[in-house]
């Protein structure tokens, strides 16, 4: 009996995949990962846990100069993407030959 399930696991192999609701049993339900936020009574009621609902801390951002979102007035720029050549010449005129020998 014992050999025989053996067999049969090495033939027809293992049940991969991801599990669905439509794969387990009638009274499988995966749901979507959220948490409960309460529980809910004998008489079909649901109560609600004020300690297990997440509470949002927005900072006061009155007299904040910079705005969300990106404007769609925005010109779109279409550039040559930068080689390290162009990066290169780009920072050679920042560093000076005193701070590059102190790093090596």
């Amino acid at each position: 009996m014992l050999i025989s399930g053996i067999f049969r696991g090495v033939v027809a192999g293992a049940t991969r995949g991801v599990m669905t609701s439509k794969r387990g049993n009638k009274n499988f339900y995966k749901g979507r990962g959220a948490k409960g936020t309460g529980r809910h009574t004998r008489k079909g009621g649901f109560i609600i846990n004020r300690s297990r609902i997440p509470e949002i801390v927005v900072p006061n951002l009155e007299g904040f100069k910079l705005k969300p979102y990106v404007s769609l007035k925005t010109p779109y720029i279409i550039g040559k993407p930068m080689t390290a050549e162009d990066i290169l010449d780009v920072v050679r005129p920042l560093v000076t030959d005193t701070e590059l020998s102190t790093n090596t």
